[in-house]
């Protein structure tokens, strides 16, 4: 349009040129105010091209709201099962460690165990060395776990355990049971090593069962008639 306007200007300008004086300045106010409306034009259009680019900034995202709250819903049930999975092997992690680590744990009740069973000379001579330690066997000659079973008695935590051990000529099973002392330290009530050959001899590495607290006998049934049964008498 700026264009148009000005190329008439110009022809108009160059028709003035060969008309008479009056008529030339009425030709040329005229062409003075035709250049004016060409600029205003240009102005205006170089106005209208900057609000056009600045509208950039202003947001394209013209979908529902329904469409936006389902995709928040999403991304907020993700991060629930992320948190919830990392919690899980938080769980899992410190079970794992307290397994491993723990003084009263069965690995490491095992692995005292077995350590005096080794060492023991007379274990040494009735089976033979070296001697190895394994858990239960499978039908399939696989050798699992360690069979053990944790209890309370009198308020102490307890664990008995059975596993066994093979020496150079023959096979042994250990039996244990594993408390707490007085101290809070591990110590086992009792350690056998039963000989799997004839005549099945058992050797004792520990046998604490005549420390063991006993109850008291006023809070037993048997207490209470007995202290009734005096209180008569009197």
């Amino acid at each position: 349009m700026a264009q148009s306007i000005l190329l008439r200007s110009l022809l108009l300008h160059r028709k003035t040129m060969l008309l008479p004086t009056t008529t030339r300045l009425r030709s040329l106010a005229a062409l003075h105010l035709s250049n004016s409306v060409a600029q205003q034009a240009k102005s205006n259009g170089g106005a209208l091209q900057e609000s056009s680019g600045g509208g950039s900034n202003v947001s394209t995202d013209v979908r529902p709201i329904g469409e936006k709250i389902k995709e928040n819903t999403k991304t907020a049930s993700y991060t629930a099962i992320i948190l919830a999975g990392l919690g899980v092997t938080g769980i899992m992690f410190y079970a794992i460690f307290r397994e491993l680590f723990s003084k009263e744990s069965s690995c490491n009740i095992y692995s005292k165990a077995l350590q005096m069973v080794v060492d023991d000379p007379r274990v040494q001579d009735a089976i033979g060395s070296p001697i190895k330690g394994f858990g239960e066997t499978s039908r399939r000659g696989r050798r699992q776990h360690v069979a053990h079973t944790s209890f309370e008695r009198n308020g102490v935590p307890h664990m008995r355990m059975q596993f066994y051990v093979q020496g150079l000529r023959n096979k042994a099973t250990v039996q244990l049971e594993a408390r707490r002392d007085s101290k809070g330290q591990l110590e086992f009530r009792y350690l056998f090593v039963q000989l799997d050959h004839y005549p099945r001899t058992t050797i004792v590495l520990a046998d604490n069962r005549a420390y063991d607290p006993t109850p008291d006998r006023a809070q037993s049934g048997f207490g209470n008639l007995a202290l009734m049964s005096n209180s008569r008498d009197k």
